[in-house]
């Protein structure tokens, strides 16, 4: 058998939902030295029986009867984005001290309302999404800006159509800003702002400014680049402070800041610091281990490794979480929402929480579904090694 199996495990952990990212989630865990994969449930009995191989473990067709007889620490639920919000509410009711679900969280605004509540009320940790704010290169990049590196953080600019809730751009920006609550936006869409779709429906990217209560403003620009003579510039976000700039591009993640003599004005007054941030990103694409296993991502293996120290710590967790991810969904909707207005105002909290904003399909459904189960299977066996597709 591949798997390790750490039998001195601290923390029991149980994955919702076993096939390709399930699988990608269980690795980490299990190369974790405080973890076991204990459980699985799957309501596909192919999914079920090829993870319960593989990490050796016990195998439930719902998580209800998981629940039911198994002692847990940490939960997974990593399902299509339909099923995500009822099985994050489960976990979280189930006794656990954390659940970690994959981004989109979900679409509907009272889902992520819900979801945040009861983590809140049982005193569960709520990680979700392995996403670029788990990256150690961008947590470096928090605590320097923590440090007052750049100075006070003034405005920060995105670059990303802001897709899945905005997720991955805008949840950075919020982590930049201390997660503080957004007061008000103005927002414009690409394609009918009338769809409730962010992905292949006839909405074609979200952007807008953002008013947050401490001062900051957002700038989120719908389009993902800007072309210059210097090059290509502005892919993913820019933090600018009262004494430096931390930014990300196509080459990674950079920062300049002022100098002793340093007066407020243009970049060029900037030093551009050199060899502050490792480039975590996945450049090469993936490979494999020794047991045949894909390797995990760096992103994913920092997302359970700061869920475990939050767990075992007591300390705040530093990665997305759930109620960051509700508030990116409701900036997103809020420009969205401008947008259908004639571009006006909208004020946060949104008071409508029936308000929804799909992921494309393959998200929101089950791929196998989606895709066709000869191609879905060629996708989860190239996880691992041990089996070929049947």
């Amino acid at each position: 058998m591949l798997t390790i199996k750490n039998k001195s495990a601290k923390y029991r952990v149980a994955i919702i939902g076993g096939g390709r990212m399930g699988t990608h989630h269980a690795r980490a865990y299990d190369l974790h030295p405080l973890c076991e994969v204990v459980a699985v449930a799957d309501t596909d009995q192919e999914n079920l029986d090829i993870f319960t191989r593989r990490f050796e473990c016990a195998g439930y067709s719902t998580y209800d009867e998981m629940f039911r007889k198994e002692k847990l620490d940490i939960v997974g639920p990593v399902l299509p984005v339909k099923a995500n919000a009822d099985a994050v509410v489960a976990s979280a009711r189930a006794g656990v001290k954390a659940v970690f679900c994959d981004k989109p969280m979900t679409a509907r605004l009272s889902d992520a309302d819900r979801m945040v509540a009861e983590c809140e009320k049982n005193g569960v940790i709520f990680g979700a999404g392995v996403i670029p704010r788990n990256y150690p290169e961008y947590q470096k990049a928090k605590d320097l800006v923590n440090a007052g590196e750049i100075g006070n953080v003034q405005s920060i600019n995105i670059y990303d159509p802001n897709g899945q809730g905005g997720c991955h751009n805008l949840n950075l920006a919020l982590m930049f800003n201390n997660d503080i609550d957004p007061e008000w936006c103005t927002g414009w869409v690409g394609g009918d702002p009338m769809s409730d779709g962010d992905g292949d429906g006839d909405l074609k990217g979200i952007g807008g400014f953002v008013k947050f209560k401490n001062g900051v403003e957002l700038f989120s620009h719908r389009r993902e680049s800007v072309k210059s003579k210097a090059g290509e510039q502005g892919q993913g976000i820019e933090v600018i402070g009262t004494k430096g700039v931390i930014w990300s591009d196509s080459k990674g993640l950079h920062i300049a800041k002022a100098q002793a003599d340093y007066k407020p004005g243009t970049l060029a007054d900037l030093k551009y610091q050199p060899g502050v941030f490792e480039d975590h990103r996945n450049l090469k694409g993936r490979s494999y281990d020794e047991e045949g296993w894909a390797n995990c991502t760096p992103g994913m293996l920092a997302s359970v490794a700061a869920l475990v120290e939050a767990v075992d710590t007591g300390k705040p967790v530093r990665m997305s979480t759930g109620q960051s991810l509700r508030k990116a969904l409701e900036i997103c909707i809020g420009m969205r929402e401008s947008h259908r207005r004639g571009h006006a105002p909208v004020k946060f909290p949104l008071e409508d929480r029936s308000l929804v904003m799909f992921p494309v399909t393959a998200r929101w459904e089950f791929k196998k579904y989606v895709y066709g189960r000869e191609e879905y299977m060629k996708d989860i066996m190239s996880r691992k090694i041990d089996a070929p597709a049947k």
